[in-house]
């Protein structure tokens, strides 16, 4: 990685994809053998993603955009988890890429040689370093 942005952004897409992907492993975890009570496991990632999901929560949940997508979500039975997902998956999401962007951004490999360099050239790498 030889740029702070590219590293941001690599970092950032990392983390960003994982937490989708649990995000997405309880969505159908829930869905396919949910019960009564299985919605209360996004309390975790209520937990995960304190900051911004309050907020989507209070001011996000309750638009056109989403309530449609609600109601489309019970017709084959996945309303709540349906927008649970979404605020979480992505908004939360969204949350832990600019987390992620901003670790790779500042702590990026700064003195790493590129791949290929012999060690006669990594010491001369190194000692114009110092």
């Amino acid at each position: 990685m030889n740029s702070p942005p590219r590293c941001a952004i690599i970092v950032g897409s990392v983390v960003f994809a994982v937490h989708l992907a649990l995000a997405v492993a309880l969505f159908i975890s829930i869905h396919v053998g949910g019960g009564a009570q299985a919605e209360f496991a996004w309390f975790w990632f209520m937990w995960l993603d304190y900051p911004i999901s309050d907020f989507a929560w209070k001011f996000l949940s309750t638009t056109p955009p989403l309530v449609a997508l609600m109601d489309w979500g019970y017709t084959w039975g996945s309303g709540p988890n349906l927008r649970a997902l979404f605020i979480h998956g992505l908004i939360g999401g969204a949350q832990w890429f600019l987390v992620g962007a901003f670790v790779g951004f500042f702590f990026w490999p700064r003195n790493w040689p590129a791949p290929g360099f012999t060690y006669t050239e990594l010491r001369w790498h190194d000692e114009t370093w110092r």
